[in-house]
């Protein structure tokens, strides 16, 4: 399978470039910043990684109907707005845009990390460049692969119940309450697996994959940060 190159880049170095990115963009007060951001993050999610549009278009239409209902209400509730006439003052619709657009810019950012890293290189970057301890590490991991299993366990929970005819009401307790014993005893089965294996998470131990920051991960985090910090010299022209 073709790996991409937001795939390739360090999960730890993506991620604090994403959150320094996130601060960048938390002390500008620009809708041109945040269209700039939102436009960034699309062109990284479709010409740099294997995302197929279709899903990024699920991803985002509820995000842009939120930001579209932002931008309404902060037009309609803006401070400036005249009393007794429909006119809107410029101050009401640079506020519409700044929340609405502010939305779109985040929401890409973190979709730049959450859709090009893969659950287990992050944990195992967590641990060679974070230095996490092992033991929180895969406990982590464990609690991610924790979801699937109860969204199959609450499946099959819903299906006894439709087999045996029972009546479900408005607020499904039974078969909510079954689903959360049946994965609290598959983490406790996890967790007796991992002590039989000797597992302790504090002594030394080999890894089969160890993630490297190599000279992409810096040349990706340099770059990024210059187009944030440049885009953000630009917008105050506009403020």
């Amino acid at each position: 399978m073709r790996v991409s190159f937001m795939e390739k880049i360090n999960p730890v170095v993506k991620g604090v470039t994403v959150l320094l990115s996130c601060v960048i963009l938390a002390v500008t007060s620009s809708w041109q910043m945040n269209l700039f951001v939102f436009g960034l993050g699309l062109l990284i999610l479709v010409f740099a990684s294997r995302c197929k549009l279709l899903n990024l278009l699920k991803v985002f239409l509820p995000v842009l109907v939120i930001a579209a209902s932002s931008f309404v209400a902060g037009l309609l509730n803006g401070e400036n707005q005249v009393e007794s006439s429909s006119i809107y003052q410029a101050g009401d619709l640079n506020s519409a845009l700044l929340l609405s657009t502010r939305i779109l810019a985040y929401v890409a950012l973190g979709m730049v990390f959450a859709m090009t890293t893969d659950q287990k290189t992050f944990i195992m970057s967590l641990i060679h460049q974070a230095h996490l301890k092992p033991k929180f590490a895969y406990g982590v991991l464990a609690a991610v692969n924790l979801l699937p299993t109860l969204n199959r366990e609450w499946d099959q929970v819903n299906l006894a119940y439709r087999v045996r005819q029972k009546k479900r009401g408005i607020l499904p307790f039974g078969p909510l309450f079954n689903s959360l014993v049946n994965g609290i005893r598959w983490s406790e089965n996890v967790a007796m697996a991992m002590e039989s294996k000797g597992f302790d998470g504090d002594g030394k131990r080999t890894y089969a994959m160890v993630t490297k920051v190599v000279a992409r991960d810096y040349v990706f985090a340099i770059v990024m940060i210059c187009l944030m910090l440049g885009g953000m010299i630009v917008s105050f022209r506009f403020l």
